[in-house]
């Protein structure tokens, strides 16, 4: 009996250290972390170098676009462009260094987007993920599920 209490406290401690692997959570999680990646995602806020922004100059990164990432690791990007909706043409991202950062690529208007993100909160609900561009300027993207919200 005493082996069976050891064994199930060594899995719970070995589970709970596995899953705090973002710095903004979760701290535990049955669900691995393509699972809760993978679906429909609304841009809800944009930090570049510290400041909150309502609009930027990079198309992709400005409130309320969409990323759709899928099982096949396929993305896809829909950004409003003025009063038109632009579809991005090809997407692909993936985990790298363990799950604990996001490769995004995609081409929108025209434009190739490529960068590795360093993945701060992926939950069902929430995905944050920080990002330096070529030009030296942080991003913190902040994503809520759509899944989560009515329409």
């Amino acid at each position: 009996m005493k082996k069976i209490a050891i064994f199930v406290l060594c899995a719970v401690a070995a589970l709970t250290i596995a899953s705090c692997r973002y710095d903004e959570g979760p701290y535990i999680s049955f669900r691995s972390p393509e699972t809760r990646l993978v679906g429909y995602w609304k841009l809800s806020k944009v930090v570049l170098n510290g400041e909150e922004m309502d609009s930027t100059s990079v198309l992709p990164n400005n409130p309320d676009n969409y990323f759709a990432f899928f099982s096949e690791k396929m993305l896809s990007v829909s950004a409003l462009d003025g009063s038109l909706w632009r579809e991005s043409i090809y997407g692909a991202w993936d985990f790298v260094e363990k799950e604990r950062k996001l490769y995004i690529y995609f081409t929108l208007k025209n434009r190739k987007y490529e960068y590795t993100a360093t993945i701060k909160r992926l939950t069902r609900e929430d995905l944050i993920y920080e990002y330096t561009d070529d030009k030296g300027d942080t991003w913190r993207l902040s994503f809520d599920s759509r899944s989560s919200m009515y329409y």
